[in-house]
């Protein structure tokens, strides 16, 4: 690392404990120490240690959480990198999970503007997306109402140079809107075990707030645990910066106790799905719900911890061990 991005690093660190030692009344050197056990014993980020609220746990519950190293160790011990192309690359994953995909979808490279043309008559909204970026990088939406034909080549020359998918705009279950523009889904995080069967870990509903196109808990969106027998939100709100809520930003439905629809195919879906491709054990599924289909529209190898331990249940590290390695 960088000396000077070490001691800033540091700086942020020590600005952090500061803030939380106001809030707790222990001291800066307390909170300090504790944090380098946490880190050294346990892998756990700064962001773990204040927002994940890893200070207030014993060390023996502190042995039962998922963090950011041992998430790593195990996605770089049971994830197969000669897999995983199959979940990165937007159109191998439409490909590959092709029965869990039941949307209008398009590589442009590779294609004629007369096919891009006809399939913006055949859906007139569409979602653009970079075929290898992560967390809703790149992602926007156009609708086609009848452009010049100039403007069109102009948009096809430029998705084609950047190696552009396109789908379909998915219209989600109306239990699914939220008073925002983007598609709400769900996060499903799986396990396949060494016997080969899927494991839904944990569930989690991402539902953006504002006029974002994406849901991302990355990009302001908010999350909510997801009962996986129930499919009824079983938590409060939390966004990326720490908030919490029981009311959903923006609207005012009451989100502890809210029904997801068609829950037991979501479950069943993302079970099916880690068993098709057992050599990438570790996934986080987003899954959309419509008004008649529940499907997949991404798989992620590298699925956010976070979401695991900072929200409703935990000790997943545990649990996950626990299926990993049988008595």
């Amino acid at each position: 690392m960088n000396f000077n991005i070490a001691i800033n690093y540091f700086k942020r660190i020590w600005r952090e404990l500061s803030q939380l030692s106001g809030q707790t009344g222990y001291s800066r050197m307390y909170h300090l120490c504790d944090y380098l056990s946490a880190f050294v014993r346990h892998g756990a980020h700064i962001r773990q240690y204040i927002i994940g609220d890893f200070w207030r746990l014993s060390n023996a519950e502190r042995s039962r959480r998922l963090t950011f190293y041992r998430m790593m160790n195990l996605e770089k011990k049971y994830n197969n990198r000669k897999y995983t192309h199959y979940l990165n690359n937007k159109k191998e994953f439409n490909e590959f999970f092709h029965e869990f995909v039941h949307r209008g979808w398009m590589c442009i490279k590779g294609s004629t503007f007369s096919e891009f043309k006809d399939f913006l008559e055949k859906y007139p909204s569409i979602i653009i997306k970079p075929l290898n970026d992560k967390q809703g990088n790149g992602i926007r939406k156009f609708t086609y109402t009848g452009q010049d034909e100039t403007d069109l080549h102009h948009l096809f020359d430029d998705l084609a140079a950047h190696d552009a998918l396109i789908e379909e705009c998915l219209y989600q279950h109306p239990d699914m809107v939220f008073g925002n523009t983007c598609l709400n889904t769900i996060r499903a995080m799986s396990l396949c075990g060494p016997d080969g069967k899927g494991h839904v870990m944990k569930a989690i509903l991402r539902a953006g707030v504002g006029d974002t196109v994406v849901d991302n808990y990355a990009r302001g969106g908010s999350i909510y645990e997801v009962d996986l027998k129930t499919g009824v939100v079983s938590s409060y709100g939390k966004s990326k910066a720490g908030d919490v809520h029981l009311i959903h930003p923006q609207t005012d439905i009451v989100m502890l106790g809210y029904k997801i629809p068609m829950w037991d195919q979501v479950i069943e879906i993302c079970e099916r799905a880690s068993e098709k491709l057992p050599q990438v054990a570790f996934v986080g599924w987003d899954v959309a719900i419509t008004k008649d289909s529940v499907q997949l529209i991404e798989g992620n190898c590298s699925a956010d911890y976070e979401l695991y331990e900072y929200l409703g249940n935990t000790g997943f590290y545990e649990k996950i061990m626990a299926i990993l390695n049988p008595k």
